[in-house]
């Protein structure tokens, strides 16, 4: 009788399990250096000139949603980084390997914070952002993939949910300094996309297991003479939502954020504006995830692309960085983009490879939406990074983004709203 009634729930368990399709799993490593074992150059401003950091105000984490529908899973992994290296990915992936987990289904985003480990392995991004020790980053990935472990091991049935808000106030167009006058002549309006898009994730039961928040703005609040560790005002957003969703695991991406600057209220304190900031706009992205009704079954897929990147001006470069080795430059630039769209629902996760600027992000969105997306969140600092990704209109107008950290010319923004274009196409 007790093996006949074992049988009946366990057929009724399969059952259940496959009308609800998506399963859902979470993972949180520590990822903060030891600047007490290793000397930690921190990347973000070059006016630090390499010195190491001094301290740890508050701590560094890759957090992990592991999705799984059927024969196909996906690892989205957040971290609280200046950006994503193609090293520290891939060491992930080798990691978690026996998993099935390789870089075609792995998506990784940085926060951007400007006060994380210098962690390139390349000299030439060292020239800008200080040097690094492979073994810093050989700890952090192996945390991440233990993180990653976790969450194929907690993998549950989930329902997901999404939402947006509107962040109107919180974030600036920094460009907007450069050729003023040109620009009010030609009746040019500052760029701005103030919304925080929200994903939720349930457990069956209908408790949330993880909010991701996904806003473009520049951690930048902290300025180059901060030389304490931080996750920045990304940071204390997630630790108020997990305040908020008790259990939950929050995670944050950053979007086309390349011209994007963090409107801070008025404090003498650096780290006052920076709490401040990341609760203020906490309680935006809580109200909205509050909500999101969320669904069972929704879909997933992943589809990566490395499209060959159109050709670099070195002469143009060696210009501005008149003392950078030329063969430095020529080994470090990367010579192809790493694409990848995430698919949940009828929504899509579109990463790229570098500092979007807006009109750049405007572009891919597009391009994803008219392949048939409802939404294209666009998250920046993803899987890898070649700098700002600048649209051919802001060229005229130089400054920092155009002048000392685009390397790909007036083509890049359009180059890739059509690759976005081509793997949106293909995943249909």
């Amino acid at each position: 009788m007790r093996s006949t009634c074992l049988l009946i729930l366990g057929g009724l368990f399969v059952s259940l399990n496959a009308a609800w399709g998506l399963d859902a799993g979470t993972g949180v490593a520590d990822i903060t250096p030891d600047v007490k074992a290793y000397k930690v150059p921190m990347a973000g401003y070059g006016a630090r000139d390499n010195k190491p950091a001094t301290g740890v105000h508050d701590p560094l984490h890759a957090k992990v949603l592991f999705l799984r529908d059927g024969d196909v899973q996906v690892a989205l992994i957040t971290c609280d980084l200046r950006s994503i290296t193609a090293e520290y990915k891939n060491q992930v992936v080798a990691k978690t390997a026996s998993l099935g987990f390789t870089a075609d289904n792995v998506f990784m985003a940085a926060s951007h914070t400007h006060d994380g480990p210098s962690m390139y392995p390349e000299e030439f991004w060292q020239f800008q952002f200080g040097a690094y020790d492979p073994k810093i980053v050989d700890i952090m990935s192996t945390s991440t993939a233990d993180a990653l472990k976790r969450a194929v091991e907690n993998a549950a049935p989930a329902k997901v949910g999404f939402g947006e808000g509107s962040i109107e106030g919180f974030v600036r167009n920094r460009r907007w300094g450069y050729d003023t006058a040109a620009r009010e002549a030609a009746g040019e309006k500052p760029a701005l996309d103030p919304v925080a898009w929200v994903m939720r994730v349930d457990g069956m039961d209908g408790r949330p297991r993880v909010v991701l928040a996904n806003i473009a703005a520049h951690p930048t609040i902290l300025g180059a003479e901060n030389m304490r560790i931080s996750a920045e005002w990304p940071g204390v957003l997630q630790n108020e939502l997990e305040k908020a969703f008790p259990g939950a695991v929050a995670m944050f991406t950053n979007g086309a954020e390349g011209d994007m600057a963090p409107e801070t209220g008025k404090f003498d304190d650096d780290f006052e504006k920076m709490n401040d900031f990341g609760v203020r706009i906490s309680k935006i992205v809580e109200e909205v995830a509050g909500k999101i009704e969320t669904k069972p079954g929704l879909p997933i897929a992943i589809k990566r692309a490395t499209p060959d990147l159109p050709e670099f001006d070195l002469a143009e470069f060696l210009k501005t960085y008149p003392t950078a080795p030329r063969d430095v430059v020529e080994a470090g630039l990367p010579r192809k983009a790493e694409l990848q769209i995430l698919r949940i629902g009828s929504v899509a996760l579109v990463g790229l490879p570098g500092e979007p600027l807006l009109d750049v992000g405007l572009a891919v969105r597009k391009s994803v939406t008219e392949e048939g997306f409802s939404r294209a969140v666009v998250v920046g600092l993803a899987n890898d990074y070649i700098g700002y990704l600048v649209p051919a209109k802001e060229f005229p107008h130089g400054g920092y983004e155009v002048d000392t950290r685009s390397y790909y010319g007036t083509g890049l923004g359009d180059f890739l709203a059509g690759q976005t274009r081509k793997i949106a196409r293909e995943m249909k």
